[in-house]
């Protein structure tokens, strides 16, 4: 469909250009009358209105729990009264994805990997007391707003996940795989949270080395991790990565987050508390400020280099 047909759907906002095109949505830069700046997340006319609504639900409730570390939820067609096209409008996060940084950089050192992991190990950790799991983390929905705080977006995918009598349920629903989900989610049920630390896994290694080995060598990958030969999965991420010089601590963090029993696997909790996050758990607050300062740096470093027509 051509952006003049997509802006006649909408006349309350101007859409400004295309920011990404996904399965069942594109998502637009868009801006209102006072010139407000936002993301718009348009849905395919494929998609059924039950559908929609239930991605409204999510992000209406999640966006709008007074959690900063969450992409705020802002409108809809349905509160715009516009009966013509399903939409969403949410807080834009003026800097980008994740994917902008690491395609650019390649991967990140050991010191801006460990604050990055730190603040998104967090937020994942709030979602999961809410009883929510992500089940789509990936460098996509790890946005960066102006002042380079990481946000997590991307709520398409959230699913409730507590029993009634307390407990975790497992999910037997079907989500779109990527490179970043657990293996035991095409078998279902599965447990949402730990699909979470899996899929947080992959992201702390993608950023750690820049490598994609689950796309490269996934099935292969699959073989070492369910056997729990982690000596072969290290002997090929670090084929072109030895230069980085890899910890035993972050290897021991990635193997646990990469468990293939879903069951054996740890919770949010473990991988907060892991020795690899040491020297930042320990920090006073004005360390840790200064720690933060020095990583907002990197990372405005990195966006100076990076082509402008490559961002919002």
């Amino acid at each position: 469909m051509l952006s003049r047909e997509i802006q006649n759907l909408i006349p309350k906002y101007s859409i400004l250009k295309e920011i990404h095109q996904g399965v069942s949505s594109t998502i637009y830069l868009v801006q209102n009358s006072s010139g407000i700046e936002y993301a718009l997340k348009l849905y395919k006319k494929t998609m059924d209105v039950d559908h929609f609504q239930k991605e409204l639900n999510k992000y209406s409730l999640l966006c709008n729990v007074g959690n900063q570390d969450f992409i705020r939820y802002i409108s809809s067609s349905k509160e715009d009264k516009n009966p013509n096209v399903n939409y969403i409008v949410l807080e834009l996060a003026e800097k980008g994805s994740l994917d902008n940084y690491i395609l650019d950089q390649k991967h990140f050192d050991e010191k801006t990997t460990k604050i990055m992991a730190w603040k998104i190990a967090h937020i994942v950790e709030k979602l999961h007391k809410l009883c929510f799991s992500h089940r789509d983390l990936n460098t996509h929905n790890i946005l960066v707003d102006q002042n380079y705080n990481l946000k997590l977006g991307g709520f398409g995918s959230v699913e409730y996940f507590l029993s009634q009598n307390g407990k975790n349920g497992l999910l037997k629903d079907k989500i779109i795989s990527t490179n970043f989900i657990a293996p035991e989610v095409s078998r279902q049920p599965y447990d949402g949270h730990k699909v979470d630390i899996f899929s947080l896994g992959v992201l702390l290694l993608y950023m750690r080395t820049g490598y994609d080995v689950f796309t490269v060598h996934k099935n292969t990958i699959y073989q070492f991790i369910k056997g729990h030969k982690f000596e072969h999965f290290w002997k090929i991420v670090e084929l072109n990565n030895a230069h980085l010089n890899l910890t035993p601590e972050f290897k021991e963090l990635i193997n646990s987050m990469l468990e293939y029993n879903y069951k054996k696997r740890p919770d949010i909790s473990y991988v907060i508390n892991h020795p690899w996050f040491d020297d930042i758990r320990f920090l006073t607050y004005d360390e840790f400020q200064a720690y933060e300062k020095t990583f907002r740096k990197s990372l405005k470093k990195i966006e100076e280099a990076i082509p402008q027509n490559e961002y919002f």
